[in-house]
């Protein structure tokens, strides 16, 4: 593990702002049980850091992030953190795409109910920080405020209703990003065959091309 408190300001500030689970605050890949699913994030997360994803124009991957599918208990959530600190700690400006500009919140995690919480609660009393936020992590903020790597953790457990707002977000909230070039990793026990009848033929069909999905198999409920 490494010590948040050893890291440069910048760097320091950006773990902080993250949004990370306390309890994975400090891991590295070293810490996990090796895998065939922990080599397939870290070559991803190579990937992002030689410019191959982030906006990458032109490229096959530009915008394509992880889909780690398991059940309870599998470390998708621990491993989805994780990867998000090796991004913050192994990339520099240029790797984010900002030569220019220290990146307020380049990656960020959150988990899908409490997102639709807080887009909810903007409804009834809008607040321009939390805007600013949301817009970050749909990819349409100001440049430095631009989430470019978002964890979205637990899609599947998010209450469904019969407008089907819920679905709907995840798919404009998906699209947004990888039209505009930030890749997204989603956890989910929701297998890529079922996407179709959960959140629709068209997306059933979109994550093919938004993800590399990956299946998350360890030895029982990890918490148990």
């Amino acid at each position: 593990m490494y010590n948040i408190s050893d890291l440069p300001g910048t760097m320091r500030a950006q773990i902080n702002g993250a949004n990370l689970p306390m309890k994975t605050v400090g891991w590295e890949f070293s810490d996990i049980e090796p895998s065939d699913s922990l080599d397939k994030v870290k070559m991803w997360v190579d990937m992002v850091k030689s410019g191959k994803v982030i906006q990458a124009a032109g490229n096959p991957n530009c915008g394509r992030g992880l889909l780690l599918v398991g059940e309870p208990g599998h470390g998708k959530t621990t491993l989805a953190s994780t990867a998000l600190q090796e991004l913050i700690r192994g990339m520099s400006r240029e790797a984010w795409g900002l030569p220019d500009l220290n990146p307020k919140r380049p990656a960020m995690f959150m988990d899908y109910p409490k997102l639709l919480r807080i887009q909810k609660a903007q409804w009834s009393e809008f607040d321009d920080s939390i805007e600013t936020m949301i817009n970050g992590i749909y990819g349409e903020g100001s440049r430095e405020h631009n989430v470019r790597t978002f964890v979205l953790d637990d899609l599947g457990k998010e209450h469904r209703t019969s407008t089907g707002w819920a679905e709907n977000t995840f798919d404009a909230l998906l699209r947004s990003r990888f039209n505009a070039g930030f890749p997204t990793i989603v956890t989910t026990n929701v297998p890529l065959k079922s996407w179709g009848a959960v959140y629709g033929e068209a997306m059933g069909s979109f994550a093919y091309e938004a993800f590399i999905p990956i299946d998350i198999i360890a030895r029982g409920d990890r918490r148990k």
